[in-house]
């Protein structure tokens, strides 16, 4: 299957098609003519390589050799970074019907070196997962092993007392020494199912490792949220005491965008219902930032009018470090 592979995607020389056009093209042939050209060798490149990749997504013998040799990562990738070039062929397509035949030509050539670059990459993938074939399945298990046992090494300290017995059992799956007897007696088959276990277990501490860094950012947006109310809380009070010394705190919330305290109230409460109805902690972490900002904005506001408040009753006190009376510097005569 991986030779048949290798085969169907060897001849896409779509760079060399595209600069021939350029050097053989007549001084006949007009600008739009060449951007037409240029975007149908993309889109043949795109449905090529298209094709290419839907063969190893629907293929579970290439995809079990790619997992084993830590590369699944790196096909996901690629598969964006084609989508990414597609964007662009289709972006250029409209340029050209635009007539922005500079533009669609430039477009089309971005999209074909990102087209060349999934190619190589792609290709480089399969040739390691056929090397390690021809090289032997029972050297190419070891390496695999060695691999696995590297990616545990780097999340082995970070993982909870609970997992770490996880952690040994994948060890033990990945005994390199015992895989190597194993190998010397032909049991290839023990060798990739403990390798496939192992994987699975590695697999499994990194969804708990995600877990767990969700659950931290959980705990700092209640921790947050949990400030924001207090704040909230006092603003409000200050916003009282305004009022009473006869500050017109309606003006102020009304150029914030609030009407009066109520709303205040319901706007904080309803903007971190929306956020944790979506289920985004990060989004949530976001808007409580906002809030908090916004929160600030107010305070900030209050104590400004406050200040003026009390420097027009009493013109002659100072009322804080920065604040002077205009025209006064301060300095001594």
């Amino acid at each position: 299957m991986i030779s048949l592979l290798l085969t169907s995607i060897m001849p896409v020389s779509f760079l060399v098609a595209e600069n021939a056009t350029e050097k053989d093209e007549k001084p006949s042939i007009k600008l739009q003519k060449r951007a037409e050209i240029i975007i149908r060798v993309a889109n043949r490149t795109a449905l090529r390589i298209e094709g290419f990749i839907d063969k190893i997504q629907n293929s579970s013998d290439i995809l079990e050799k790619l997992e084993n040799a830590g590369l699944i990562d790196d096909l996901e990738g690629n598969i964006s970074a084609f989508e990414d070039a597609r964007s662009l062929i289709d972006e250029a397509s409209k340029r050209l019907s635009a007539n922005d035949y500079s533009g669609a030509i430039s477009l089309a050539k971005e999209a074909l070196m990102k087209l060349r670059d999934v190619c190589i990459a792609i290709h480089r993938m399969i040739m390691k997962v056929q090397g390690v074939r021809e090289e032997g399945k029972a050297s190419g298990l070891i390496v695999a092993m060695k691999r696995a046992l590297m990616r545990l090494k780097r999340i082995k300290s970070l993982v909870s007392e609970e997992d770490l017995q996880l952690v040994e059992k994948a060890e033990k799956y990945l005994n390199i020494t015992e895989a190597k007897r194993l190998l010397a007696e032909r049991n290839v088959s023990e060798v990739s199912r403990r390798l496939v276990e192992a994987n699975k277990i590695i697999k499994q501490l990194y969804a708990h490792l995600r877990e767990k860094a969700f659950s931290k950012i959980r705990e700092r947006v209640n921790r947050y949220l949990h400030i924001i109310g207090k704040f909230r809380e006092n603003i409000i009070d200050r916003i009282g005491i305004a009022r009473a010394a006869g500050v017109n705190v309606t003006k102020i919330l009304r150029i914030l965008g609030v009407k009066n305290v109520t709303e205040l109230r319901e706007k904080i409460a309803e903007r971190i219902r929306e956020a944790r109805k979506k289920g985004d902690i990060k989004e949530l972490l976001c808007v409580a930032r906002k809030i908090g900002r916004g929160l600030w904005r107010i305070d900030r506001a209050i104590t400004i009018q406050m200040m003026k408040h009390l420097h027009m009753k009493h013109p002659h006190k100072h009322f804080g470090k920065e604040h002077r009376m205009p025209g006064k510097s301060g300095r001594k005569s």
